[in-house]
Parts: C-alpha cells; structure tokens; sequence
C-alpha cells in the first residue's frame, strides 16, 4: 500500500465533496501525511448573477485559514484571483502561490512529498513545487464542460500528462485521451463504500418527505446540473403518472422541463449519510443524463452505489455503465429507456438482486486502493530507475 508518505493534493473540488480524490485522500490519511489543496476553479468569467454569487463565495472561502482536519490532514484555502484563464491573473497568483506555500510547507515538515493533481487548471504552478513523484488523477473529461475554456484546458492537460510520473484515470475514455501524452495512463474506476449504502437496508426509520409519497418510486440522486436530461425525466413521469419520481440533489440549473408535473418531487440536497436510506425507498434506480462527449468518458459512481443495496438500475447508454449491463437496463435512446423503466418496476428477482451486491463489493475501496497503489508504487521504482 502507499505508506509513510507525505502528499499534496490538488483537488478538482472542495474537501467536503464526497468524491474520488477526497475520499481516496482521507483514506490515504490512515498511513500518509495529506495537504489537500481546495478547488482552484476553472469556470469562464460570466456575468450571471448565479455565477457572481459562485465567486463571491470562493473568494469569501479564500479567507478563511487552513483547517487541520486531523493530526495527518491539513486543508488550504489557497489565496488567487479566481479568473484562471487570463495571462496576467496567472502571473499574480503564481507569485501568490509560491509565498503561501513558501510559508505553510515548511511550517508542516513538507520537505519531501508526492504531488497529486486533480485539475488541470493546476498545471500552471507546478513547477512551484519540488516532489518526489507526481500523480494526475482526472475523473472527468474535463475540456468537455460547458462553462471552462476547452483549449485551454486541454493545453492544461497536455502539460500535466507531460510531466506526471503516471495517470490514473477513472475511465477508459479518459485513459486514452491522456495516452497521447503519457504512456503510463491506467484507469481506476470509482470506489465505493458498500457497507454504508448497504447497511441501510436493515434499519427502520420513517422520512416523511419519501415515505408518504405513493409508490412505486422511480429516484435518482446527485447533482441536478447540465448534466441531467430533464426532458427524458419528463417522459418517465408522464408515462408512468401513479409512480413518484424523487430527485435528490442540489440544483444547479434550470428544472423548467419539470414544471406542472404532480407525480415529481424535487427534494433537494440531502447529507450523504441519509442518501442509502433514501435509496432504500426506491424500486427503480435512475441514470438519466444526456450522452454526449463529456459523458461518455464518465463512470457514474453513483451506479456503484445504486447497485450496494441490489435495485435496478435504468441507466443510458455509457462505455463505463456497459460494462455491467447483465446488472443494468440500458436504454439506447429516451423511448427503449422509457420502456426499460417499466421493465425495472416489473423485476422481482432475488438472484439478481444478489448478483449486483456482489459485483459492488468488487469496487470497495479497500480494492480500488490497491489499484491505485501498484500504479503509484510501479512509478517510483521506474523513477528510481531512472536516477
């Protein structure tokens, strides 16, 4: 395993995001020294009210000091001018950067550490740093957002693949987009806590903006972005009127498709800990996002976590979700995934059921930590090698 180590790590989101690199951070913690780096951004400028808000809140979280989370984790704040594409923002907060962790390494006996990068938009302050191995972990396919640059991102990406001592992706897709620029790209699909999302099926608890809906409940959870078809949701709901559509998750774009909908019940951001109780009352599992270039290299984590208490899953049309698709009803357009769902309501196999626990167990994180381990591993001694 990776042990002994000191590591700094660049996120591509906050610390408290339950996502891939902070959980494999936190686990990293039992046995390594982390200083977690919170989200550079990588948003265009735009003057939205929503988005003006969005930046007023990342320089107000700027401000705030590091937070010692535990004696092996520190998390940084670190202080930039949030405009990330322009030049000469670029040239200040290289000089930013480089006195905030002239100061806070040291002052935390970073004297030797792996740097782990998890945005592209870090590529421009690498070579403030000195480490003794460097690790690019992208989970998405970041050029392919509709809110960032794209060339620049990828002239980002090209310059970390470039100089990483290894990628570890968590897609097929993504691992060959960045084979162009490293041949030491591997890919590492999401982890998963079975237990937590499992264990929820024997506790008895009452949830009354769930339990008193009408049954069945066809639900989905995570964010209600972009990234979500809203009009395919639509057509569950008008096909199947007795059924409860929930969507859990926090908004992040317009849900305008949805209105005068009855049977759909828009709850809202619920805490990750309530999520497998939430799961717990659904007869059908959702993964209803648009496909197109940025999501073809996704592999919904939440698919994993669908699958820990055994529900059917109707998903799209994804390279990653095919791999499981003896689990999973896969719709090739909005009609066959329409009429996959009505099939997942009609399921009543046990087997089956057990079939998708076991294949969940076989991501636990305890597994995905020793992929991730060989691959690190294997480029320290090709490193050593090299010297």
């Amino acid at each position: 395993m990776i042990t002994g180590h000191n590591i700094i790590c660049f996120g591509s989101s906050s610390w408290q995001y339950p996502g891939l690199q902070q959980t494999t951070m936190r686990l990293l913690a039992d046995q390594n020294r982390i200083l977690y780096i919170n989200a550079l951004g990588s948003r265009n400028i735009s003057l939205k009210l929503s988005q003006c808000s969005f930046y007023l809140r990342r320089i107000q979280r700027q401000f705030q000091q590091n937070q010692t989370m535990s004696e092996k984790t520190v998390v940084c704040n670190p202080l930039i001018i949030p405009f990330v594409y322009h030049s000469l923002t670029t040239k200040f907060n290289r000089l930013l950067l480089r006195a905030q962790f002239h100061r806070l390494l040291p002052k935390i006996n970073f004297r030797k550490y792996i740097l782990w990068v998890g945005t592209p938009t870090a590529a421009p302050f690498l070579d403030l740093f000195d480490p003794s191995l460097t690790i690019y972990n992208p989970v998405d396919r970041y050029h392919a957002f509709s809110f960032v640059n794209g060339d620049k991102i990828r002239a980002y990406e090209k310059r970390i693949g470039a100089r990483a001592d290894a990628v570890i992706c968590t897609s097929d897709a993504i691992k060959n987009d960045m084979s162009a620029f490293n041949q030491h790209a591997f890919a590492v699909t999401h982890g998963v806590d079975v237990n937590h999302f499992h264990s929820a099926l024997n506790q008895e608890n009452k949830i009354e903006d769930i339990d008193d809906l009408p049954k069945p409940i066809i639900g989905f959870f995570g964010g209600l972005s972009e990234r979500v078809n809203y009009q395919l949701i639509r057509k569950i709901a008008c096909r199947y009127p007795t059924a409860s559509i929930v969507l859990i998750g926090k908004q992040l774009s317009s849900l305008a498709e949805l209105e005068g909908l009855q049977n759909v019940h828009v709850l809202g951001f619920r805490d990750f800990s309530l999520l497998p109780h939430y799961m717990k009352r659904f007869s059908v599992c959702l993964i209803p996002y648009h496909v197109n270039k940025l999501m073809e290299a996704v592999d919904p984590i939440k698919l994993r976590e669908y699958l820990c208490q055994g529900k059917p899953v109707v998903s799209v049309d994804l390279p990653e979700v095919r791999k499981l698709k003896d689990l999973v009803y896969i719709g090739r357009d909005e009609e066959e995934f329409v009429e996959m769902v009505g099939k997942a309501m009609a399921e009543k196999s046990l087997s089956l059921a057990e079939t998708r626990i076991k294949a969940a167990r076989q991501s636990e994180w305890p597994v995905k930590m020793a992929e991730m381990a060989e691959i690190v591993n294997d480029a320290f001694m090709r490193k050593n090698q090299e010297n």
